[in-house]
């Protein structure tokens, strides 16, 4: 069966989820383009998935990819800034906003470093508009203005490559029920050096009856600090150069708030990622399949854990829009 998916996936062009032999229920997928600065905006479209008819209470658990790289400013190599976003609106209206009825984007980004090789931007979310309507969700990918060259008034300097990249719906409509989602408040979660860590970006989610297992992601953007802060981090504080990395560790973690037998709280390995001061911005991707038994075990309390290990960067966590943490059942 595996193979089969695998071979159909080939002959239709459509990328299949990262460690499951599943392809996306829609795609569309971007053309290879130099991507130039352009002042202002939410970022150049670079594909457009039209989901159709989304009843309200439902979501779509939406995946985009690009692969970027080659930055360059007037042409020759450099350190660059790209955008990544996922937006989702009605079909030719505008951007909806996340709010507590409502999930209709995420933005991520990373900085492309001097000479540096190609690199791969993952951005994931539960699209849930608050009405019934006719919806499309944008795969947005762009360079951020003025960040190299330092004259935001001179737009056109910057340019990186947008090798491929897509978006896709990856099962079709989930719930009413099943399912959930958050983004947490617009305020960052600031990391010292060497403080206690922090359960961040927490949702609580009941699985559906006779569920005995259930997807827990918990996808954080981080910013190290360096110098004079600012972008996030907090003001009047001079932290160390730019030289200097955060070293963050991190883990997605499920707590169920039954102790019946075969109820326990479940997690991922920590893993440590280190986010220099000149890369400034990595987003954290975690996943963790959640097992109970059929006679579940109350409602879970899902969240990511967070800690400085060793770094010589302070770090942040960021908010709505940036960071979201769901469950759903399993693909």
């Amino acid at each position: 069966m595996r193979t089969l998916l695998a071979i159909l996936s080939a002959l239709f062009l459509l990328p299949v989820l990262a460690g499951t032999a599943h392809a996306y229920d829609k795609i569309a997928e971007a053309a290879p383009v130099t991507m130039v600065e352009s002042p202002g905006g939410e970022g150049e479209v670079r594909a457009r998935l039209v989901l159709g008819t989304v009843t309200a209470g439902t979501s779509h658990n939406l995946r985009s990819e690009i692969e970027v790289g080659d930055g360059r400013v007037d042409g020759a190599v450099s350190a660059i800034a790209i955008g990544h976003k996922i937006t989702c609106q009605l079909v030719g209206g505008t951007t909806l906003p996340n709010t507590a009825t409502q999930h209709g984007q995420i933005w991520s980004g990373q900085n492309l470093l001097h000479g540096g090789g190609r690199v791969t931007l993952v951005a994931r979310m539960l699209f849930k508009p608050a009405g019934t309507g006719n919806y499309e969700c944008l795969l947005r990918a762009y360079v951020l203005n003025g960040y190299a060259a330092g004259q935001p008034g001179q737009p056109g300097r910057e340019t990186a490559r947008l090798y491929s990249g897509f978006i896709g719906d990856i099962d079709g409509a989930i719930g009413p029920e099943g399912f959930a989602q958050t983004f947490g408040s617009s305020q960052n979660t600031f990391l010292g050096m060497d403080a206690p860590g922090k359960q961040v970006n927490p949702v609580d989610y009941t699985p559906v009856p006779g569920a005995t297992r259930f997807l827990a992601t918990t996808d954080l953007f981080a910013t190290s600090c360096y110098g004079d802060g600012g972008n996030a981090c907090p003001d009047g504080t001079t932290y160390p150069g730019k030289a200097n990395t955060a070293m963050v560790r991190f883990r997605t973690v499920a707590t169920p708030s039954s102790a019946a037998p075969g109820c326990v709280a479940q997690a991922t390995p920590s893993e440590t990622t280190a986010v220099s001061g000149n890369l400034h911005h990595l987003r954290l991707l975690g996943q963790l399949t959640v097992t109970q038994p059929a006679s579940g075990c109350g409602t879970w309390r899902i969240n990511a854990f967070v800690q400085d290990n060793g770094g010589t960067l302070p770090f942040v966590i960021h908010g709505n829009p940036y960071s979201v943490t769901y469950a759903r059942p399993p693909v």
